[in-house]
C-alpha cells in the first residue's frame, strides 16, 4: 500500500512539472506584457479648457498635444517646468546654451502650428508629479478652468491619474492621455535594460504614491460626504458672521 502511495506522489510531481514547464515557457511573456500594460491608462479626451503637457519627458508628449489641439479639443496648451540642473548654469557661463525640456516642447508646438499666444507655462519648477499636479490645479482654478486633458508618457499615465483624482477634486474633471513613447514599449519592455529600469522605477513610485494617496482619498471622500453641522450651538456664530 505504501509503495502505491509513493508512486502516486511521484506521478503527481512529474505531471505537475510537465504542466509547469510549458506554462512557464509560453506564459511568461503574456504575463510580462500584462504587467507592463498595467502602467498605462489612456482615456478618451473630450472638449476641454486646456491640454496640459507634463514636464520631463520626450518631445512625443508635445506631438500628442499638437494632435489634440488640431482636433479642436482645447484652445490652450499648458506646459509645466522642471528644475534646471546646475550644469546648465555652468555651461552657460562657458558660452554653451542648453535647451530646457519646456523649450523643446514649445518648439514642437509652434513648429506644428499651435499659435504662441495659445501656449501657456507654469514657470515655477516642480520636483515631482504630486507638486506638478498641485501647480496645475492652482493655475486652472485661477483661470476658471473646469476640464483638462493631461498628456504624459505612457508608463507615467496611471500614476498621473492617481494623483490627479485626488488633487483636482472637487471642481476639475480631467482625462489622462498617453503619448506614443519610444522609451517604454509594454509588449517587449523586459528585453531592454533601459525599459526594464523604467518599469522597475515606475512600479516603485506607483506603489509609494498609492500607499500615500489611497488613505488620503478615503478620508477626503469621507469628509465630503459628512453632513454639515447645523446644531444650535453653531447658529449664533453663523448669524454674527452673516450680519
Amino acid at each position: 500500500m505504501g509503495t502505491v502511495k509513493k508512486r502516486s506522489k511521484k506521478l503527481f510531481a512529474l505531471n505537475l512539472v510537465l504542466l509547469l514547464v510549458p506554462l512557464t515557457y509560453y506564459g511568461y511573456q503574456p504575463f510580462l506584457r500584462a504587467v507592463g500594460g498595467f502602467l498605462i491608462v489612456s482615456e478618451e479626451p473630450r472638449t476641454s479648457d486646456a491640454i496640459v503637457v507634463l514636464a520631463g519627458g520626450e518631445p512625443s508628449r508635445a506631438f500628442k498635444a499638437v494632435e489634440l489641439y488640431k482636433a479642436g479639443l482645447a484652445q490652450f496648451v499648458l506646459l509645466t517646468s522642471e528644475p534646471t540642473p546646475s550644469i546648465f548654469e555652468k555651461v552657460r557661463r562657458d558660452g554653451i546654451q542648453l535647451i530646457p525640456t519646456y523649450e523643446n516642447y514649445m518648439r514642437v508646438l509652434e513648429g506644428y502650428g499651435v499659435p504662441r499666444e495659445r501656449i501657456l507655462r507654469i514657470e515655477e519648477p516642480t520636483f515631482d508629479t504630486a507638486a506638478e499636479m498641485q501647480r496645475i490645479a492652482d493655475f486652472s482654478r485661477m483661470r476658471g478652468w473646469h476640464r483638462l486633458i493631461v498628456v504624459t508618457s505612457n508608463f507615467h499615465t496611471r500614476r498621473s491619474r492617481l494623483v490627479g483624482r485626488y488633487v483636482f477634486s472637487p471642481g476639475i474633471e480631467f482625462a489622462v492621455v498617453a503619448s506614443p513613447d519610444d522609451s517604454f514599449k509594454p509588449e517587449t519592455w523586459w528585453k531592454s535594460q533601459g525599459q526594464a529600469r523604467t518599469f522597475a522605477i515606475e512600479v516603485e513610485k506607483l506603489l509609494t504614491y498609492t500607499l500615500y494617496y489611497w488613505p488620503k482619498s478615503l478620508w477626503k471622500k469621507r469628509e465630503s460626504t459628512k453632513p454639515l453641522n447645523t446644531s444650535s450651538a453653531v447658529w449664533p456664530l453663523s448669524s454674527t458672521l452673516l450680519s
